[in-house]
């Protein structure tokens, strides 16, 4: 009987190094591959926000269109899509905020904030979620952020 006991003894002690060496060596080097990518990452995503926002400044719906994920296009041809977006004129816009936010129950998620300007002086905050596709980040939804009023 002492003898079967034996072998679980023998590997919880292996066990224990290899858990021990993940968390050692796997820790930073996740840590350091995080601060490799997300910067990567973060321009990646300032690029399709800036490049979709230049489209639709300069009324060019079919080049915004083309910065907008497939599930969207497939949900809103072109032509229902551009009726969304034709008005207001933008005039300005900058980029505020480009983040990745790890979430602990649910997929990551890479969002871009932008003031953008009107023509006519107003001026919206808009919270772009972007997904990485097999040909780029993309946008694939957007959501006007009420600001706090003074």
């Amino acid at each position: 009987m002492a003898d079967a006991a034996e072998p679980k003894e023998r590997g919880l002690i292996p066990g224990l190094v290899i858990v021990v060496l993940l968390l050692c060596v796997g820790t930073p080097a996740w840590v350091l591959y995080r601060q490799w990518a997300d910067p990567r990452t973060k321009a990646g995503m300032t690029e399709a926000a800036t490049a979709y926002l230049d489209a639709l400044r300069d009324a060019d719906y079919p080049a915004a269109y083309r910065w907008v994920c497939a599930s969207e296009q497939k949900k809103y041809p072109l032509d229902q899509w551009t009726r969304y977006h034709v008005e207001p004129d933008i005039e300005s816009y900058e980029i505020t905020d480009v983040v990745i936010e790890d979430l602990t129950e649910a997929p990551t998620s890479y969002s871009v904030d932008a003031d953008v300007r009107y023509a006519d002086g107003r001026t919206q905050l808009w919270h772009y979620v972007l997904y990485d596709e097999s040909d780029g980040w993309r946008i694939c939804y957007e959501t006007g952020i009420a600001r706090p009023r003074k």
